[in-house]
């Protein structure tokens, strides 16, 4: 944790912090050559939607075509469908209680939207679900190849409400419960109510293993000492993602995902290198050095036809360098911080509505199932942003007992922003290119 106060470092710091800071930017740069379409995988997700028709099954699963180029180490001469529909065919089966249901005819492949890839599954299980014999998903797909990957489904029955589960490495099976495949609903259930509590619980989940949205949190926190402080910027992150993840949701506008995941990544690396560089007074430096490495960056992305859009590099350029000047002190960078971070929030809802675009809203219930999400998302991003600084306001104790007189960061502070900004380096770069 930071003091209020500005600290001038020592002179062997004011020459290391900018040599470290150039020299990983300059690595950034050198990444973008190197990079290979395995490591671009950083953010591992797919989705399904399943319908149930009595005894019949019928799921259509979607996922992004960076993702079937894992599979593709076996059958390197196949085609991305074929990968993917012979890996689904494999790896995921359904069962009502212990008996398992057979697959109807092969995996079909279905239009796309560019990018992604959806393959259509059916099976036939010979037996209503119930009480006792519940409806059983088992879903293997991806997660050897990619343990942190995340698979949201969707299942439905008749004209009963959704149900959304999420599947992990460590939660590969769902029971789906049988008043819900039966198409009923609870009784006393109000209209709207279930939806609610559904992608209530589904907005918690999606924060909790949004490694890159914790990520940007824990870079923001770094620079927080006062509680005052805390709110603002948890009410200018709530203030942007909120208003883009609706419209995103609504059709308002369309996002392209890829460059959205991609400015994610810029926006930890942008806050981690902010921290070190405001509180050691070498902004400047750190600035100067960030755009010839940017521009390096792009001037081989165009040599190579890949990375970001030239204006979207251009700007990011002229952004950064312009923000760290502007931040030269711990008090000017605490002070533009809740508009960057409500700025950064834009991008990060349309991280947060990528999922709910795959999944969709269900009809006729979109305003009471959004505001689920969205307060879902709020009430784990409150738990993230106590746990941290109750962790930080620990550590802090800790080191002023045993360095009573020293009015600087430890090293610590460095060590936890520089790792932030390599991890926020690596996804720009990965997801770029």
């Amino acid at each position: 944790m930071l003091v209020c106060r500005r600290w001038p470092p020592p002179a062997w710091r004011r020459r290391l912090v900018p040599v470290m800071g150039t020299t990983a930017l300059v690595t950034a740069a050198l990444l973008v050559a190197s990079v290979t379409p395995a490591a671009a995988h950083t953010r591992s997700q797919s989705f399904s939607r399943w319908y149930v028709d009595g005894t019949d099954v019928h799921a259509s699963f979607t996922v992004q075509a960076r993702e079937a180029t894992r599979l593709a180490a076996d059958r390197p001469a196949a085609s991305l469908e074929e990968l993917l529909a012979a890996h689904l065919a494999e790896r995921v089966t359904v069962s009502v209680g212990d008996h398992g249901c057979g697959a109807v005819g092969r995996p079909r492949v279905l239009a796309a939207r560019p990018g992604h890839l959806r393959v259509e599954l059916a099976y036939a299980c010979g037996s209503m679900p119930s009480a006792d014999r519940p409806l059983a998903i088992r879903n293997d797909a991806l997660f050897a190849e990619a343990p942190s990957h995340v698979h949201f489904a969707t299942v439905a029955a008749g004209d009963g409400q959704a149900a959304e589960y999420l599947f992990t490495d460590s939660t590969r099976r769902h029971e789906v419960g049988a008043q819900r495949v039966r198409g009923g609903e609870p009784r006393g259930a109000r209209p709207g109510r279930a939806d609610f509590g559904a992608y209530l619980a589904l907005g918690v989940e999606h924060i909790m293993v949004g490694v890159d949205h914790l990520a940007f949190l824990a870079a923001l926190l770094l620079l927080c000492r006062r509680p005052r402080e805390i709110v603002a910027l948890v009410t200018g992150f709530t203030a942007g993602h909120s208003v883009t993840l609706s419209l995103a949701v609504l059709g308002v506008v369309e996002p392209d995902v890829a460059v959205i995941e991609a400015l994610i990544g810029f926006t930890i690396a942008l806050v981690a290198v902010e921290n070190v560089a405001a509180v050691r007074g070498v902004s400047r430096l750190v600035a100067t050095a960030a755009a010839v490495a940017m521009t390096g960056a792009v001037l081989l992305g165009l040599l190579l036809n890949s990375g970001p859009p030239p204006l979207i590099g251009g700007g990011l350029i002229v952004f950064t360098y312009c923000y760290l000047v502007l931040s030269d002190s711990r008090e000017a960078a605490a002070r533009w911080r809740p508009l960057l971070t409500m700025v950064f929030g834009l991008i990060h809802g349309f991280g947060f509505a990528s999922v709910l675009l795959e999944i969709g809203l269900p009809a006729g219930r979109l305003l009471p199932s959004l505001l689920g999400f969205n307060l879902g998302v709020e009430i784990g991003q409150l738990v993230v942003v106590a746990a941290l600084s109750l962790a930080a306001w620990a550590l802090e104790r800790a080191r002023s007992r045993e360095h009573p007189h020293e009015p600087v960061p430890g090293a610590g502070f460095d060590v936890a922003s520089a790792a932030l900004c390599g991890l926020g380096v690596f996804w720009f770069v990965a997801r770029s290119f």
